[in-house]
C-alpha cells in the first residue's frame, strides 16, 4: 500500500506559471526560479526558444543575469576598457558597467576580459555579491565549510552563500568552489538573492510562495519527492517572512498556515514512504489541523485547506491510522 501513496491535484488550486522555454518543463528543479526571471526580463533564450539549462555559461552571460537580476543593467556608453570587447558586441553594455562597478577586471598578463571563459562557483558568488553591496567580510575569518579554509580568497563568498542558503553542502560537508556552473544553476541562486533582497515587500514573498506550493504536488508525481520538500520548505520559509513584515494581516497569517500545512502533508508523505507509519500518521494529523487553522484564519484558503486535510485523510487510510 505504501508505494501507491500519491497526491491528485484534481483542482487548478493553486496559480502555476507557465515556462516560456520548452526545455523547461514544470518538472524541472529551477522551473520556478527560471521562470521568474524570464518573467523579469532578466534572462532570455536562443534564437530556437530554448534556454538550455543545463549549458555551462560564460561571464559575459553571468554579468547580463547578475547585473539585469540586480536591477542596474547595461551601461548606456561604450569605453574600450577591454580588447577583446569591442562596442558591437551584445555583452559589452553589461561588461562596461562591470568595470565601472569595480565587479570585474582584465587579465593580468594582457587585460583581455575573456568572455568566453567558463564561470566557476567562486568567481560567481563573488560577482553577485559584490555587484549587490553586500559586505561578506565577517565570514572571512571563519570556517563554516569543511574543505574551505579561511586563508582561500573565496572562503567569506562560499560561506556567506552557504549562511544564505544559496548554496548546500555536500554529505561531508564540502561545496567544490571550482565546479563550473551551469545557466540552470546561476539562474537559481539569482532567484534565491532576489528573495532575500526583496524580503520586506509582503506581496512579493506571497507570490514566490504562490508558485513553491504550485510546484509541490508537479514534483510528487513526477517521484521528485527531496525537490517537492524543498518547495514545501521553501514556501514555509517566505510566508513566515511574509507574516513578520505583517503580522497582523489575516490573509498573510492564512498564507502561512497553509504553507505549514502542505510542508507537514510532504513529510507525512516522505516517513510514509520510508514507513515510519506513526510519525507520518502524526505530521498528516498535524496538517490536518495547521490547514483547519488557516480556514479559520482566511476563508478563502478554504479550497485548498480542504485539498491540504483530503490528501492527508488519504494517507491515513492508506498506512491504517486513524484521524485523530
Amino acid at each position: 500500500m505504501v508505494g501507491a501513496l500519491f497526491f491528485v491535484l484534481s483542482a487548478p488550486l493553486l496559480k502555476a506559471q507557465t515556462a516560456g522555454f520548452p526545455d523547461v518543463p514544470r518538472t524541472h528543479p529551477y522551473y520556478v526560479s527560471i521562470t521568474f526571471l524570464q518573467g523579469a526580463s532578466v534572462i532570455g533564450g536562443y534564437p530556437d526558444g530554448t534556454f538550455k539549462p543545463e549549458n555551462a555559461i560564460n561571464r559575459a552571460e553571468v554579468l547580463k543575469i547578475i547585473l539585469n537580476g540586480s536591477g542596474i543593467g547595461g551601461a548606456e556608453t561604450f569605453q574600450p576598457y577591454f580588447p577583446d570587447v569591442v562596442q558591437t558586441d551584445w555583452f559589452a553594455p553589461f561588461v562596461v558597467k562591470a568595470k565601472d562597478l569595480g565587479i570585474v577586471s582584465g587579465n593580468d598578463a594582457d587585460g583581455t576580459f575573456t568572455p568566453a571563459r567558463q564561470v566557476n562557483l567562486a568567481e560567481y558568488l563573488k560577482m553577485l555579491f559584490l555587484t549587490n553591496g553586500i559586505d561578506t567580510s565577517a565570514m572571512a575569518d571563519k570556517q563554516v565549510i569543511a574543505n574551505i579554509t579561511p586563508d582561500m580568497w573565496f572562503a567569506q563568498y562560499v560561506n556567506y552563500a552557504a549562511a544564505l542558503g544559496l548554496v548546500s553542502p555536500d554529505a561531508n560537508g564540502n561545496v567544490d568552489a571550482a565546479r563550473m556552473l551551469n545557466r540552470g544553476e546561476v539562474s537559481n541562486m539569482m532567484y534565491l538573492l532576489t528573495i532575500i533582497m526583496r524580503g520586506d515587500d509582503t506581496q512579493f514573498l506571497l507570490a514566490r510562495a504562490e508558485a513553491e506550493l504550485a510546484q509541490i504536488e508537479v514534483y510528487i508525481a513526477s517521484n521528485q519527492v527531496a525537490l517537492a520538500k524543498q518547495s514545501s520548505d521553501l514556501a514555509v520559509d517566505l510566508t513566515q517572512q511574509a507574516l513578520k513584515n505583517m503580522p497582523d494581516n489575516n490573509v498573510v497569517l492564512g498564507a502561512a498556515k497553509i504553507a505549514r500545512a502542505y510542508d507537514l502533508l510532504v513529510d507525512s508523505f516522505i516517513l510514509a514512504i520510508q514507513e515510519d507509519f506513526e510519525n507520518a500518521a502524526l505530521r498528516a494529523n498535524e496538517a490536518i489541523d495547521k490547514a483547519t487553522e488557516a480556514w479559520e484564519a482566511n476563508n478563502d484558503t478554504q479550497t485548498i485547506a480542504k485539498h491540504i486535510k483530503d490528501r492527508a485523510r488519504e494517507i491515513l487510510q492508506q498506512i491504517g491510522y486513524p484521524e485523530v
